[in-house]
């Protein structure tokens, strides 16, 4: 059976650095798509393939030597899926800038695909004081094996 492009939604939270989102010792959702499977032929329920990116630019107040981790985790359903932290580099004494850039898959399972849409949410969450500037978050949904 050929490929069948199922859906692709994009959550931009901010196009600016100047419109920054706060991550003060928190967490906050900076991307919520979600993806219809509603389409889906039978025969492909079981063969859904998601590729998620996410962009952020990360600034991380590091002016107390602590720990200064950074964690993206990205949920399906509530359920997560993906965790990566940014460990930061505590010997600086500066606010550190950076370009955090992040690439998931998923194989949903059938019982998420038939019921017509998959919600996906990423979380950033900040042991310190940290913001995200720019934003966004995307995904793609196809299905079949060909």
């Amino acid at each position: 059976m050929s490929i069948q492009f199922l859906d692709m939604r994009i959550s931009q939270g901010s196009t600016m650095d100047a419109q920054s989102l706060n991550l003060v010792r928190s967490s906050a959702i900076f991307g919520d798509i979600g993806l219809q499977t509603v389409n889906v032929t039978p025969a492909n329920a079981g063969l859904v393939r998601v590729t998620l990116n996410a962009f952020a630019r990360l600034s991380v107040d590091v002016s107390i030597i602590v720990q200064n981790d950074v964690t993206f985790s990205i949920y399906r359903n509530n359920i997560l899926i993906f965790s990566t932290t940014y460990p930061g580099n505590i010997n600086n004494t500066t606010t550190q800038y950076e370009m955090v850039g992040i690439t998931a898959v998923d194989y949903p399972p059938s019982t998420d695909v038939l019921t017509g849409q998959i919600q996906y949410t990423i979380v950033a969450s900040a042991i310190r004081t940290a913001s995200l500037g720019a934003r966004s978050f995307s995904g793609i949904a196809v299905a079949g094996n060909g």
